[in-house]
């Protein structure tokens, strides 16, 4: 049985903070393992929802879910294939890693242009949102992320809050 929005908003509003403090509304909901890891999912794409929405996007959820994308985001010049993917805890000092694939079948494969536009990688327990075109990612299966730096570089850095990839304001070469 599908979950309804309306139960999505329910739980993830018992875990928003009334203080204004800015704390990540979802970490005690998540942290506390009260969650199994699909619906931890279903709350990062809610908040990607609510994010993209509050910047004007119009966002789409296709039926279903054997698409390789999770919405399809119209900006007003262009529709995006945008599959969300979210991580909580860092992996030692490796930083915070997101899949960039699917299984088919038994074997694992690298998700494409084929499959989608962009990659939307959220780490949940620093807020931190980062907007990745597929071709800038491919042919990797998992995306490290380091906001904190790191000793052999931080390729995926320059994607960090690039909303513009998908707004196209202050347009920088892809």
């Amino acid at each position: 049985m599908g979950v309804l929005i309306g139960d999505l908003m329910a739980s993830a509003d018992e875990g928003y903070p009334s203080s204004g403090q800015g704390e990540n509304p979802w970490k005690s909901l998540r942290t506390a393992g009260k969650l199994p890891p699909k619906r931890m999912g279903e709350l990062s794409e809610l908040d990607f929802l609510r994010k993209a929405m509050g910047m004007g996007m119009i966002v789409s959820k296709p039926w279903g879910d054997s698409y390789r994308y999770d919405f399809v985001c119209d900006t007003g010049r262009k529709l995006w294939r945008a599959q969300v993917r979210s991580t909580e805890d860092r992996f030692g000092a490796r930083g915070y890693a997101v899949h960039a694939s699917v299984y088919v079948g038994r074997k694992i494969v690298g998700l494409t242009e084929k499959d989608i536009d962009v990659l939307i990688g959220y780490i949940v327990s620093r807020d931190i949102w980062y907007v990745v075109p597929v071709r800038a990612f491919m042919p990797r299966k998992n995306l490290w992320f380091y906001p904190d730096g790191s000793k052999k570089g931080a390729m995926f850095e320059k994607w960090r809050e690039a909303w513009w990839v998908m707004m196209g304001r202050g347009k920088r070469k892809l």
